[in-house]
């Protein structure tokens, strides 16, 4: 496997929806052509943005199929895998590699309090399943595991664990991971906010969520900190962080699907118990956009629906 592949910048996808809430493959097309277009690295399906957990099995299955078939190899697809049991785990891992996906992810198993040595044998359950790569999700924030160092350092020395899609702002943990796990272990950035912080420490990339919103912002910021011209990346973080602000206000998918809306892809309603935008709210929205010229939304609405 060439783990070279693995870099850059990498939206976490939305996943569109119809008006009866079901997966829409018409958009999901036009908005993976779309983030193509604009030189994303790759795609991470299926994680928190995309709401997988509010999905069923047959549904994170269709999105994996309709976006490797629009990717055809043109860069890697991340399936996350993830769920509160092993049994949907390895049923997940194994049809991702069936389909030809080029790695799973997984949060650990949450809810229930497991020990670390229930949430090892669960990552080594998934690796035995399938013939795919393995990338760890750490969000600690959302499913109250904390790993320690040690804990990574022991997975990552584990044949077909690559990596780890580190989501915290804890950039001092992050350091340690890289230093204990070595250089060809893969460690991705997770929070947008800390995009520029994650690169500089030595994340070989980054998946995030607003790259569905604005990718040429993310997709500069990594150049500029490939080249060294930390100035001019830094200029960006922050640009992008005065919009991070105000999307904090609202919950960030809804956010973020509104904002696709703007831009022309009708990405649908986030699934419910998500946030469900008043007609007020939406306003407010597209009050912050249009102070964001980068956003692109006045252009969507001149040009009709994006990929159409």
């Amino acid at each position: 496997m060439n783990k070279d592949r693995f870099h850059g910048i990498i939206p976490a996808l939305i996943t569109p929806y119809t008006e009866d809430g079901d997966i829409s493959e018409p958009v999901t097309r036009r908005l993976v052509r779309h983030l193509l277009s604009k030189g994303v690295t790759g795609f991470y399906l299926s994680g928190s943005t995309g709401e997988g957990f509010l999905q069923s099995i047959e549904e994170r299955k269709k999105f994996l199929q309709i976006v490797l078939d629009e990717v055809r190899g043109a860069v890697p697809v991340i399936a996350h895998i993830g769920a509160m049991d092993t049994r949907t785990c390895t049923e997940l891992a194994r049809h991702a590699a069936k389909a030809g996906a080029d790695a799973v992810s997984a949060v650990p198993p949450f809810y229930y309090r497991h020990g670390p040595e229930q949430i090892r044998q669960h990552y080594l359950d998934i690796v035995r399943a399938a013939d795919i790569p393995l990338i760890i999700y750490h969000i600690p924030e959302l499913t109250g595991v904390k790993a320690s160092v040690d804990f990574y350092r022991e997975l990552s020395r584990v044949d077909g664990i690559i990596g780890i899609k580190f989501t915290s702002k804890d950039m001092y943990e992050m350091q340690q991971i890289l230093d204990v796990c070595g250089e060809d272990f893969l460690v991705f950035n997770g929070p947008d906010e800390c995009c520029l912080a994650g690169l500089a420490t030595g994340a070989c990339g980054a998946i995030g969520s607003t790259y569905n919103i604005m990718p040429e912002k993310f997709m500069a910021l990594y150049r500029h900190v490939r080249e060294g011209r930390l100035q001019e990346a830094r200029a960006i973080q922050f640009e992008v962080n005065r919009l991070i602000r105000e999307l904090l206000k609202y919950d960030f998918i809804a956010f973020e699907r509104e904002i696709l809306r703007l831009q022309g892809f009708d990405v649908g309603n986030p699934r419910k118990p998500l946030q469900q935008l008043t007609d007020a709210q939406r306003g407010e929205i597209r009050a912050i956009a249009e102070r964001f010229p980068f956003l692109g939304v006045r252009e969507a609405e001149e040009a009709g629906p994006a990929g159409a």
